[in-house]
């Protein structure tokens, strides 16, 4: 019996996309989404940058930074090669109500929007659905090849809760 249990808890979580061990950054006014990966723990941060009035600064519309965990959770700017190769974003458009911007990673148009109380979220399609992401998973092969990227969020029409995996050719 105490074998089944553990079987189902971990099948659940194996397709619950939930990675064993890995923090969860606090949350904090702002907050659109972070980036976790399979080489460590460290998370990317995402978070919108907004005025006093609620709406986005159009000239840094969203704020990165990184937490290294295995330094003791040391907050942090991104090198130069992590802002341009994996974690930086690229705005295309800015407005003070929203934002088109593409990860240098990830280069499919990414959409922060405000909701009727101006919080700010993001909308990514994936898989032909639109979610509102909290978090993304970076499945690596070897240092720097991705294997996957799972998103984890809300779909944007239902309001469930949603994961899906895009899988890198």
């Amino acid at each position: 019996m105490k074998y089944l249990c553990g079987l189902i808890v971990l099948i659940f979580a194996v397709a619950n996309g939930f990675q064993q061990g890995y923090p969860v950054p606090a949350d904090a006014p702002g907050r659109l989404f972070y980036i976790q990966h399979s080489n460590n723990h460290n998370t990317y941060v995402y978070d919108a940058n907004q005025k006093a009035d609620k709406k986005f600064n159009t000239a840094e519309p969203v704020k990165v930074y990184r937490i290294d965990y295995t330094k003791g959770g040391v907050k942090g700017e991104l090198t130069a090669i992590q802002r341009k190769m994996a974690y930086g974003v690229t705005i295309k458009k800015a407005a003070a109500q929203s934002c088109e911007f593409t990860l240098a990673a990830y280069e499919k148009t990414l959409h922060l929007k405000l909701d009727k109380n101006n919080k700010p979220y993001v909308v990514a399609e994936v898989n032909g659905k639109k979610l509102i992401v909290t978090k993304l998973f970076l499945k690596l092969k070897g240092a720097a090849s991705v294997e996957y990227i799972e998103f984890t969020g809300k779909d944007e029409a239902t309001g469930k809760q949603a994961v899906e995996k895009l899988y890198i050719k």
